[in-house]
């Protein structure tokens, strides 16, 4: 396990400082401002505040595409941070939340009265769950390594057929 785990570390590592950057020339997209179908999508909407705003901010910040006149956001590799960040965060978030009910249900099966434990939540335990839940990348990483993480093939029920 320790192999993989190099290998793919180093692999990482090696993808990611060997590659130069590719800067595409992005031929699709222009100021909205100069977008004949943007234009055109702005003569037929409605005199209204709703719609001549969101055509004005459109027309001075964004991008707007040749053939359909429609606004576009291209992510490029220097405001890629900007999805990154949230994706990080969602990720360890939900790793959090599950880890966390998962310490607790394995803490509860270990005490005398699991099922009541289930049901009626045992604050101690909990609260030192929620402690576990905050390291689980860590944790996550050593119960992967030791292979606790996942049952043995011994221990998974096959239904008879």
């Amino acid at each position: 396990m320790k192999r993989f785990l190099i290998a793919l570390v180093a692999m990482l590592g090696l993808v990611f400082s060997v590659h130069p950057a590719a800067n595409a020339v992005n031929q699709l997209l222009v100021p909205c401002s100069q977008s004949q179908a943007f234009q055109e999508r702005r003569q037929h909407a409605p005199d209204t505040y709703y719609y001549q705003k969101p055509f004005q901010a459109y027309s001075s910040e964004l991008l707007c595409g040749q053939d359909d006149g429609l606004p576009h956001l291209p992510i490029s590799t220097d405001r890629a941070i900007d999805v990154v960040i949230p994706i990080a965060l969602f990720l360890y978030i939900a790793g959090f939340i599950g880890w966390s009910g998962r310490a607790y249900l394995l803490a509860a099966n270990r005490s005398k009265t699991p099922e009541q434990l289930e049901i009626f939540i045992n604050l101690p335990i909990a609260l030192r769950s929620l402690a576990q839940g905050l390291l689980w990348p860590l944790l996550a990483l050593k119960e992967l390594s030791t292979g606790e993480l996942a049952a043995k093939n011994s221990e998974i029920s096959v239904s008879p057929r």
